[in-house]
């Protein structure tokens, strides 16, 4: 486990602005009833080494205005001020990976900060300033930490006592940099959720750095290898963005849950290649639960349909994974439930 002093952090956001220049955060003070606390949120990666192309440190970034996941069940009922969190799925912490979050082929890049163009401060700025006017909550996740006196003075007009930092993904850093910095882990990563106090919308934003890996084990840890279920790679050797790497496509999805009214759910896998492909030593996981599949072949265009039990599937809502026979995700879902007497939901885009 990393050092992560994982915590949440919810209230009201006062005021934001760019930290001094070299400090590449947004710097955020939040209200919590009587308190405030400080958070900083990461624009651009200084984990990288010197000299490294500055396109490289451009973070990766997904924002959802209409976000959907179990885990927001919880988060809207979390208590106003700075607490620990328990890294763990039944305890509502955030993984990346492992939990589902969101599809990480939808990441982008952008620069921290530009003269007058498109930039990560500028959109996240946009957000916080509506979400101010609304009166929404804010919930950052991440690690908490006891400032230094007068540390953001000159910024923000003062210093609260306690903050809030590592608002991103916390997993996956090659190993040169996690002998540095002792971040990785699992359940224990970073994001900012913007709760509407008119309408049950909820804006997600998630943050990882490229250097970071998006295949890990149960400690965090980077494991080689791909399976194009990952956040995608820039060529930025023409200058400015570039533009992502062609990745291959995904020879099999999850595309559908049938819960059944007997207590028993049908996972449909479809397989979208051109070729036969067969799935032994494939599974189906949760983060309680694990089932292999049958040592059988999906032919093209053509389906395949899994019988999950009870403890592989949740009314209430959960998250279901596919991994290879390398162990390495290859696709992964998160669905809301229904009624006890049965329900469908479709993962197509």
């Amino acid at each position: 486990m990393g050092h992560i002093a994982y915590s949440y952090l919810k209230g009201k956001i006062d005021r934001f602005k760019p930290a001094p220049s070299g400090n590449p955060h947004l710097w955020t003070l939040i209200d919590a009833g009587p308190d405030s606390f400080f958070a900083t949120v990461n624009v651009q990666s200084s984990k990288d080494a010197p000299g490294s192309p500055v396109a490289e440190t451009y973070l990766d970034f997904f924002i959802d205005e209409d976000y959907r996941h179990p885990v927001l069940n919880r988060i809207r009922g979390l208590e106003l001020g700075l607490k620990n969190q328990t890294s763990s799925y039944a305890d509502g912490a955030l993984d990346y990976i492992k939990g589902n979050l969101f599809d990480p082929n939808k990441m982008r890049v952008l620069p921290s900060q530009s003269q007058g163009g498109d930039d990560l401060v500028h959109r996240l700025s946009g957000l916080l300033t509506l979400a101010r006017e609304q009166n929404d909550d804010i919930v950052v996740f991440g690690s908490q930490f006891r400032t230094s006196p007068h540390q953001t003075d000159a910024v923000v007009g003062e210093t609260p006592r306690f903050g809030i930092d590592n608002t991103h993904m916390a997993q996956g850093d090659p190993p040169d940099i996690d002998e540095r910095l002792h971040e990785n882990g699992p359940w224990h990563d970073g994001a900012i959720f913007l709760l509407s106090t008119n309408t049950d919308r909820v804006t997600a934003v998630f943050l990882a750095f490229q250097t970071q890996s998006w295949q890990t084990d149960s400690h965090g840890q980077k494991v080689s290898g791909s399976t194009g279920f990952e956040a995608p790679r820039y060529d930025f050797a023409g200058g400015g963005l570039g533009n992502p790497l062609p990745t291959s496509p995904p020879k099999a999805e999850l595309t559908s849950l049938n819960r059944l009214a007997n207590g028993t759910a049908k996972l449909v896998i479809a397989n979208m290649s051109s070729d036969a492909l067969k799935v032994s030593g494939w599974s189906i996981t949760t983060p309680t639960s694990s089932l292999p599949l049958p040592a059988t072949s999906i032919e093209p265009g053509q389906p395949l349909a899994v019988v999950l039990t009870n403890d592989l599937i949740s009314d209430a809502g959960g998250i279901l994974s596919r991994i290879d026979d390398r162990s390495l995700r290859v696709d992964g879902v998160a669905y809301s439930g229904g009624p006890a007497g049965g329900w469908s939901t479709s993962f197509a885009d």
